[in-house]
Order: structure tokens, then C-alpha cells, then sequence
């Protein structure tokens, strides 16, 4: 049930506090769903305390159940060509370029408050402890899964990628045991095929990490959320990126030169490759 139809069937439960924090709440669903208690109360000149005891008659844990609903909501309700539209309509006055660097910025700079130094410390503690790394990434997410499990495997870590989370990944998690890793990526809507992956590394003891941009992610040993841009407007990939290329950087601080050394080795045998693949000139 929709969050509006919600409070449409409890409408005669509210007090007048309530129904002015909703009518903030509802104002712009886009911003709304990602106010904080405190900041939404003082909007609508009300005890902060209201917008928890208003969650909680709704039916949610709390406000930032309730709020994330809302988050959801307004995220599928938003399809491509919107979130391009929105994105071109806020160029006004500016190039389309300078919009999105403006853009990028804006969700660049507000990682380092959305994912702690700790987090950090121990998801690179796990993938270097892990026998083998399965990096899980569907959609548009399957890109960066690719790069990140790459780049895991030029520091000298056995990593891999799954890109499609269907019967055949059976092939690749047969052995999955606790001492293996599952790094998650979901990205706007769900995904069913890593949640089973989840499931089943949850039944073998098996630690999982996911990354995602969704208010309501399903359950992992850790996860990391992370905000792609603006709610409802074109996303890039820039910002997991970054999660990622600060992972293989910790790592190569952390792990005492074994990341170093096998990149070393990498550079020495694409030479090899590369020296193989040059044609010889006719004399």
C-alpha cells in the first residue's frame, strides 16, 4: 500500500500536528524523502517527537522506515525518460556539461558523510581476508562489477564478476564456503538474483558486503548507501566508483605490499603480452 493511501486510511487517527508534517512530508516527495526527523518538524513548527509517534501510527518501526518508503516510492515512480528530462530542464542557464560536473560534485562531496572510515577499515579487512572475492553486479551495476573485480585481481586477489545472477551462476557458487566473500552492487530497483546469492552465503556462513543507492536494501553482513545524485534525476556511476577505487587503495596500504608486488607482476607480463602482439618489420 502507497504511503498516501496509508494515511488516507488513518486519517481520523492524526492530530493536527501530524497532518501539518505530512502536508510538509508530501509537499515535495522528492526532497521530503530525504529530510530528517528534526529538520522536516521544524518545517512544519512542530516537537521533533511528532514525526516518530506519526511513523509509528502509520504502521513503520520509525521515521526513517516511513521516510524510506516514501524514498521508494518516488524512485520507481520515475523512468528513464523522466530522470533525463528532470536532468535537462535543471541545465537551464548552464551547458549540459557543467550540469552534470555540478552534479557530480554535489554527490562527490557528500560521500565522505554517507560512508564512515570504519566501514571502510573493515570491508577492506574482509576482502583481503577472503579466499575468493565474487563481485555481483546486474544491469547497469555489471560495468562496475567488472572494473572493480579486475582491478581486485591485478593486486593480486582472486576475484571475479557475476553479471547475471540466473541458473548459471550456480557454476561459479557451487563451492561458495565461509571463508568466501560476496561484494553486492544494486542500484535503483531490486535484485532478486543477488539477494538469493545473499541467502545462500547467509545458510554457508559466508561474509557478504553490499553497495547500494536503495533506502530499503536487503539484508548483508555490511552494507554501504550511498547516494547516486539527485533523488529522481539521471545517475552516473561516479560515486560507487569512488567506493571502489578507495577499496583497492586501502588495500594496497593494508595488506603489507602483497597488493603492490602483484601489480608489479601484472606490469611485467602485459609487457611480455604486449612485445608478443607487436608485428616484426620486414627488413
Amino acid at each position: 500500500m502507497l504511503l498516501e493511501e496509508v494515511i488516507a486510511e488513518r486519517r481520523d487517527e492524526l492530530t493536527a500536528s501530524d497532518l501539518r508534517l505530512i502536508d510538509v512530508l508530501l509537499l515535495d516527495k522528492t526532497e521530503g524523502s530525504f529530510l530528517p526527523a528534526h529538520e522536516i518538524a521544524e518545517r512544519a513548527g512542530v516537537h521533533p517527537s511528532t514525526a516518530g509517534r506519526l511513523a509509528r501510527k502509520l504502521g513503520f518501526e520509525s521515521y526513517r522506515a516511513m521516510r524510506e518508503e516514501l524514498r521508494n516510492a518516488v524512485l520507481s515512480d520515475l523512468d528513464a525518460s523522466k530522470r533525463v528530462r528532470k536532468r535537462v530542464d535543471r541545465a537551464a542557464g548552464q551547458t549540459l556539461l557543467q550540469s552534470v560536473i555540478d552534479g557530480e560534485i554535489r554527490a562527490l562531496s557528500a560521500l565522505a558523510s554517507q560512508v564512515d572510515q570504519s566501514t571502510l577499515d573493515r570491508t577492506t579487512q574482509w576482502l583481503g581476508a577472503a579466499r575468493r572475492i565474487f563481485v555481483l553486479g546486474e544491469g547497469h551495476a555489471s560495468s562496475l562489477a567488472e572494473i572493480f573485480a579486475r582491478r581486485l585481481k591485478r593486486s593480486g586477489y582472486q576475484a571475479s564478476a557475476l553479471a547475471h545472477l540466473d541458473w548459471e551462476a550456480a557454476d561459479d557458487l557451487m563451492g561458495l564456503t565461509e571463508d568466501d566473500l560476496l561484494f553486492g552492487m544494486i542500484f535503483r530497483h531490486e535484485d532478486p538474483g543477488i539477494e538469493r546469492a545473499f541467502a545462500l552465503a547467509a545458510e554457508l556462513g559466508a561474509r557478504t558486503v553490499l553497495l547500494t543507492d536503495r533506502a530499503a536494501p536487503p539484508e548483508a553482513s555490511l552494507v554501504m548507501t550511498v547516494r547516486r545524485g539527485e533523488a529522481g534525476e539521471f545517475h552516473s556511476l561516479t560515486v560507487p566508483m569512488a567506493i571502489c577505487n578507495t577499496l583497492i587503495l586501502e588495500l594496497s596500504q593494508a595488506d603489507k605490499g602483497h597488493s603492490l608486488e602483484a601489480l608489479g607482476r601484472f606490469e611485467t607480463l602485459r609487457r611480455i603480452f604486449e612485445t608478443a602482439k607487436t608485428p616484426r618489420r620486414r627488413r
